[in-house]
């Protein structure tokens, strides 16, 4: 082997080894999602058909069939967002995709995020806590924002080690603050800043993972200007902040300029506005005129 790899010839370019794998990870992630994408949505609708028409006769419905639905429900719901997560590798890029903004309510989209990350997880229920003054609202992408929640609160779930979980959402006059909060493991403090990388993971192989749920909250943020970050020490918890611009920033000239001059369309232009071509045009016409009221000889 040693051998061979002295003959190898030294024009050819290194590969960056590390590059190369990971776009090899991106590529088959999202060529698998796309082939399991399909089948699951068909078993979803299915699921759901069947739901219904055991809701509709729970006489014929025997206890342990309604059982295995909701167990089916909460699986094949997880294989759905592991497919979309695994879709998200490419897109959560904010190159590759502008955010699509509406007035969005922070308060409400993360207490309906908390009911669906507990409808997947059970053992949760009761465990987490969502605290807020009043309604928090901005001009944000929708379903950004709830992936990114979504995935900062099964963060915890998943490493809170059953302990209570404390989210708190405020505003100031320009920003929005998300704080999700744990009592679990912890984070080292040498791992804090590449667990927002693509494919990395700081804990254990027994917990599984594809190392994206990070990676998307942390480009989800960053789409909309926003910033992510982490404070934790290990055995002590960790608690996730996320800070938004309650609306989205005008480029300084563009704000500039819409602050010096108004528009004006559907207003005639002043003399002095009209090009030159105009006043050319409108010196032949007046010229025109006044040779047709001359009297001919």
């Amino acid at each position: 082997m040693t051998a061979l790899c002295d003959d190898l010839d030294d024009r050819v370019p290194a590969v960056p080894i590390r590059e190369d794998t990971a776009r090899l990870r991106e590529d088959f992630l999202v060529l698998a999602a796309h082939e399991i994408r399909t089948p699951v949505t068909s078993l979803l609708l299915q699921l759901q058909l069947t739901k219904r028409m055991s809701e509709r006769e729970p006489e014929n419905t025997p206890a342990w069939a309604a059982a295995m639905l909701a167990v089916f429900d909460r699986q094949l719901g997880r294989l759905a967002r592991l497919c979309d997560d695994m879709l998200q590798v490419r897109r959560a890029d904010p190159a590759r995709r502008a955010p699509a903004r509406e007035l969005v309510d922070l308060v409400v989209l993360v207490r309906d995020v908390v009911a669906a990350a507990v409808a997947h997880r059970p053992a949760a229920r009761g465990a987490i806590a969502v605290a807020a003054e009043g309604a928090v609202i901005g001009r944000w992408d929708r379903p950004q924002i709830e992936r990114m929640a979504f995935h900062l609160i099964k963060n915890a779930i998943t490493f809170g080690e059953g302990k209570p979980i404390s989210i708190e959402v405020r505003a100031t006059r320009a920003r929005a603050r998300l704080i999700v909060r744990d009592h679990g493991m912890g984070i080292a403090r040498e791992d804090q800043e590449r667990i927002f990388a693509r494919f990395e993971r700081a804990v254990p192989d027994r917990f599984g993972g594809l190392g994206l749920g990070l990676y998307i909250a942390h480009a989800a943020a960053r789409a909309h200007g926003g910033a992510i970050r982490v404070e934790s020490e290990l055995g002590r918890g960790a608690v996730f902040v996320v800070d938004l611009p309650l609306a989205p920033r005008l480029p300084e000239r563009e704000g500039r300029a819409g602050r010096a001059r108004p528009s004006r369309r559907g207003l005639a232009r002043r003399p002095s506005e009209l090009p030159l071509s105009a006043h050319l045009k409108l010196a032949h016409v007046k010229h025109l005129y006044h040779r047709a009221q001359r009297p001919h000889p």
